[in-house]
């Protein structure tokens, strides 16, 4: 096995995945730190996952794009605030929002940005849990054409 050097990430972002709250900190953290030491840009990347509603007689309800819409608008926002206030701490990055499945998302964001690395976060779920909700992490590093760094959150909060 080689080794991992800064040449061997050329010019191409580090993408953090983040779901806006505390709990993915660590992954703001690292996509941070990682991304000063290799020279390269970081994506803040954020999936909002589509409202679902069962509906009868296949009848789509009126509040369901509207929703969706608002919970959006509301990602960017909040990602425009994080991506000022990391700018003003030297931090080149920029905000992505997208709507889909998280995992699959994601992917294609890597994909269309030309990342070379992606760090999110994994809960840990085993057992029941993983079966029933299977992983976005999991999915991710099946199908990520780079190497994908997933940091434990949840528990703690690094400052």
């Amino acid at each position: 096995m080689g080794n991992v050097s800064p040449q061997t990430f050329q010019g191409k972002p580090v993408l953090a995945a983040v779901d806006l709250s505390k709990k993915t900190l660590p992954c703001l953290k690292y996509g941070c730190e990682i991304a000063a030491k290799l020279g390269q840009p970081l994506i803040l990347a954020h999936v909002v996952v589509p409202a679902m509603y069962p509906v009868a007689f296949g009848a789509v309800p009126l509040g369901a794009v509207t929703l969706e819409e608002e919970a959006r608008a509301a990602a960017e926002t909040s990602l425009a605030e994080d991506v000022k206030r990391l700018g003003e701490e030297g931090v080149n990055c920029r905000g992505l929002v997208e709507v889909g499945t998280p995992a699959y998302r994601l992917v294609e964001m890597v994909r269309e940005n030309g990342v070379d690395l992606v760090i999110m976060g994994t809960h840990g779920a085993t057992g029941l849990g993983h079966v029933l909700l299977g992983s976005t992490a999991e999915r991710v590093v099946r199908h990520c054409p780079c190497p994908v760094l997933t940091v434990k959150v949840g528990q703690a909060v690094v400052s």
